[in-house]
């Protein structure tokens, strides 16, 4: 491997006081405005709480002709993973011939700190069409940042220094199932333990130590898909929810035992958008093609999870990464090839409003805005209602393929392709 002396000292702060666990505890905020963790850090998949919302000000209702400033530019490899950031440091993954490029970068000027290098090869039966990744986004918490390969390959490194702490190989150490396309599932903390999706005849979710990459407990037994696990509070008991290739399941995430499962099934068997969860213990079940969205209500009744499907209909396709709530409207990219925007009603399913010109979007929302990205590089500003769409600004930022999400830290966003990863000023006042 090779690394790059770190430039300068830096301190080792954890967040929550002391807390290895970034995300607190790795619940979804409240879905009343104000109440999702302030965007002062990002340190994984989705932001502070995984559900790409976070508390800012200061951002500008608009942007100069052209587009919003753009801070700095630097060449990058190839991957679809997001952009983590802590303290001062932006962690981002890429691909070079057959290794997995892992670099600490300053958020100031975006010069590399240190750098990782390490092989990994699709192994044999996997879908390189799209690429080798990596998809998996980094984890990082007070001390170590987390990345998982295209093939498996989950390592930990030291975050300030690059230095190896430990590795797995989630193939040839767990019997995992090899992904056609590659593992794109997140690693997620929770209460002290590093959550991977294995699946396989072992296991489907890991649970494991952080420190060492020791198993602390096995999930039970299921394929895996390629949309990252999130972490519910159901009348108080916390579970672990993610998607197989023909289910959504929920575990015990104390233990890892299963507590409920229910079909979700698409010709392709691959669910990719992650799920959401909020106020009414609605979650909100998308999938892609003929397999539809639906919304399950989740109780606990005699120790047992109940799970009630509220509506369902196959006509609604969500075609890309993430989708955003906010109260009882949930906002996505609906169609064949996601070329709608559209805010639907959580509760019945009702959609309220359409919107094109945006194809394959992923959203960040930041206070009173949301930043829109769409695959074909065009960024948008927007206020999102139920009622209706304001799109405060556009431009087109890129001109290639954008399928990851950006990653938002106070008013600046941070955003990869390709080619390149970006830092753009979105500050009222940016010149």
């Amino acid at each position: 491997m090779k690394r790059i002396p770190l430039s300068c000292c830096l301190a080792l702060v954890a967040l929550a006081c002391g807390s290895t666990d970034p995300v607190g505890d790795g619940l979804p905020p409240s879905t009343e405005e104000g109440a999702t963790p302030a965007a002062t850090q990002w340190p994984g998949f989705g932001g502070p709480a995984g559900d790409f919302r976070v508390r800012a000000s200061g951002i500008a209702d608009g942007w100069p002709e052209g587009g919003p400033v753009e801070r700095w530019s630097h060449p990058l490899g190839a991957g679809y993973s997001t952009i983590s950031v802590l303290d001062g440091l932006l962690y981002v993954t890429s691909r070079e011939a057959d290794q997995d490029i892992v670099q600490a970068r300053n958020t100031s000027d975006g010069t590399v700190v240190w750098e990782q290098r390490y092989d990994a090869p699709a192994r044999d039966g996997q879908t390189v069409d799209f690429g080798t990744g990596p998809n998996a986004s980094p984890l990082v918490d007070g001390e170590r940042v987390f990345t998982l390969s295209f093939a498996g390959d989950l390592y930990a490194f030291d975050r300030t220094t690059g230095d190896l702490l430990w590795r797995r190989q989630l193939l040839d150490d767990f019997g995992a199932e090899l992904l056609d396309f590659g593992f794109s599932a997140s690693p997620i903390f929770h209460e002290g333990k590093l959550i991977v999706l294995a699946g396989g005849e072992q296991q489907g979710a890991l649970a494991l130590d952080p420190a060492s990459g020791d198993v602390i407990w096995k999930g039970s037994p299921s394929s895996v898909s390629y949309s990252t696990p999130i972490v519910i509070d159901v009348d108080g008991q916390r579970q672990l929810v993610y998607f197989s290739a023909d289910k959504i399941i929920g575990l015990d995430v104390a233990d890892g035992s299963r507590l409920w499962d229910f079909p979700v099934l698409n010709q392709y068997r691959n669910n990719s958008t992650a799920p959401v969860w909020g106020t009414g213990n609605l979650l909100w079940v998308p999938t892609q093609l003929d397999g539809g969205t639906r919304v399950l209500r989740l109780t606990r009744d005699g120790g047992e999870t109940r799970v009630e499907e509220v509506w369902s209909s196959t006509k609604m396709s969500v075609h890309f990464w993430n989708t955003l709530r906010l109260g009882d409207a949930v906002f996505a990219s609906i169609g064949g090839n996601g070329s709608i925007v559209a805010a639907i009603d959580l509760t019945d399913g009702e959609i309220l409003w359409r919107q094109r010109g945006f194809e394959k979007v992923n959203f960040v929302h930041a206070g009173d805005k949301t930043i829109l990205l769409d695959a074909k590089g065009k960024l948008a500003l927007a206020r999102l209602s139920p009622e209706n769409v304001e799109i405060l600004a556009e431009a087109t930022i890129a001109n290639e393929t954008t399928w990851s999400a950006p990653t938002l830290v106070g008013t600046t966003l941070y955003y990869r392709d390709q080619s390149s990863v970006r830092a753009f000023d979105l500050g009222a006042g940016a010149d």
